[in-house]
């Protein structure tokens, strides 16, 4: 998003290069009040809009891991991050966004990235509500 800070570009930057060479993330893209903040990695130009899987995610404040999206019911709300992906995590930023990040293949995260994940997403928080 163009109209964020220089210093809020930057953290998203880094920290989404960080997941993206260390992990099995494919794609990953930022939902912060009501709108797409970043899109990294593999894209797609079609709009996102979280269903019921990420109002979960909030509700409850915790990870979601699809491991073989092909499993889950639902799956489809995730096209607007990229169509078909064969795994994706979904971690909430507080009540106002998501991070989600799809993976190259089923099974593809390992609790380490999960926290990995986890822990710049919390730290995004602090960031994001400034």
């Amino acid at each position: 998003d163009d109209k964020l800070s220089e210093e809020k570009k930057y953290e998203l930057a880094w920290g989404s290069q960080q997941i993206l060479m260390a992990t099995a993330a494919s794609t990953i893209l930022i939902y912060w009040d009501k709108k797409v903040i970043l899109r990294r990695g593999l894209i797609t130009t079609r709009n996102f809009k979280p269903g019921e899987i990420c109002q979960k995610a909030i509700k409850e404040q915790r990870l979601i891991s699809l491991v073989n999206t092909e499993l889950f019911p639902g799956k489809e709300e995730f096209n607007g991050v990229l169509e078909n992906l064969p795994a994706v995590i979904v971690y909430p930023i507080s009540t106002r966004g998501l991070t989600i990040i799809g993976g190259w293949s089923k099974r593809s995260f390992t609790k380490s990235d999960e926290k990995w994940i986890s822990g710049w997403s919390d730290k995004l928080v602090d960031l994001l509500n400034t």
